[in-house]
């Protein structure tokens, strides 16, 4: 039987062991975000437009900036036209291709605070219409610009894990393996990492989770310039040991990884996850090694596109496995 982990509250990621009871379910997607849906929320209550903002794709981003700029001035397009054919003047319809588009037009130049002139108000009410756009353009266009600035501004660690983990010798006997490289240019120093197998209890009260943390070889690193492949050796203490592929799966093990690590360019501390399920484990394989030292200068490089790269290999014979539950 595995012990239980002596404080097993230490290897809680705070998920808890009911976290699901719907069997293959991961808990960790493949983009380090938690497999965990709120409900009972109301859209106020669990939404932050500026959280969304700073962390929805780029595509997305630009994609709903460019929908409230368009839907701002049609919406006072609408009201100048609502307001009459008087309520602008300047320049002609057929050269403007219509009111409506007179009017939109004008509302783009407001809001930007273009002012070409060709186009004005007329009368009290058309320029208090004019008094409003300015304003709400004014903060938008302030809005947007702090949006854009701290999109930039935020620092992120852009680790690349190997897609899969690799059950290798090691010492005499065998190792769970994965693999990390920095994707930028800039440096990250200070790394650390913290390994947790999660395994679905077999007794007779079924579908909980149990949390053991996994002992590294090495669990942090001064400086990341090429690549850390991190090591949990399978001992007699490792939660790993006497387990086949086939007893992974049913228990559907996951790896759960949490990298922190200090950002050189900003001094800020950034953090990165991943997980690997048992079906993402490759047994009797070694990473290949991707450094390349024949540069003419005399540096190193290494081709992150091979990162997953790996051999086969034979995996010591060990004694008998211990008795499993």
């Amino acid at each position: 039987m595995l012990p239980p982990p002596p404080h097993e509250d230490k290897g809680d990621f705070g998920l808890g062991r009911d976290l699901s009871n719907t069997r293959g379910s991961r808990l960790l997607n493949a983009d380090g975000t938690f497999n965990v849906r709120r409900e009972g929320l109301s859209w106020t209550q669990g939404g932050s437009l500026y959280h969304d903002a700073l962390t929805v794709t780029w595509g997305r981003f630009l994609g709903w900036t460019a929908l409230i700029y368009v839907g701002i001035n049609l919406l006072f397009a609408a009201v100048f036209l609502l307001l009459g054919n008087d309520a602008l003047s300047g320049a002609s319809v057929d050269h403007s291709g219509g009111l409506f588009w007179r009017a939109f037009f004008f509302s783009v130049q407001t809001f930007a605070t273009i002012g070409y002139g060709t186009i004005v108000a007329n009368g009290v009410a058309g320029n208090l219409v004019v008094t409003a756009e300015a304003l709400v353009g004014l903060m938008a266009q302030a809005l947007i610009t702090g949006l854009l600035f701290a999109r930039f501004a935020r620092p992120t660690m852009a680790l690349q894990f190997s897609s899969v983990a690799v059950i290798a010798p090691f010492n005499g006997g065998t190792a769970l393996m994965f693999r990390i490289a920095n994707r930028r240019r800039n440096e990250l120093i200070e790394l650390e990492a913290q390994v947790t197998v999660t395994l679905r209890d077999t007794d007779s009260d079924g579908g909980g989770r149990r949390y053991y943390p996994l002992a590294l070889d090495r669990r942090a690193v001064s400086f990341l310039p090429t690549t850390w492949t991190l090591v949990h050796p399978i001992t007699a203490d490792s939660p790993l040991w006497g387990m086949s592929a086939g007893d992974l799966h049913a228990r559907e093990a996951e790896i759960l990884v949490l990298m922190h690590g200090t950002d050189e360019t900003f001094a800020t501390r950034v953090s990165s996850r991943r997980s690997y399920r048992s079906d993402e484990l490759v047994w009797g394989a070694k990473f290949r090694n991707i450094l390349q030292t024949s540069r003419a200068d005399g540096g190193v490089s290494v081709d992150l596109t091979q990162i997953d790269l790996h051999d086969a290999v034979d995996l010591p014979s060990l004694a008998a496995p211990h008795e499993r539950p």
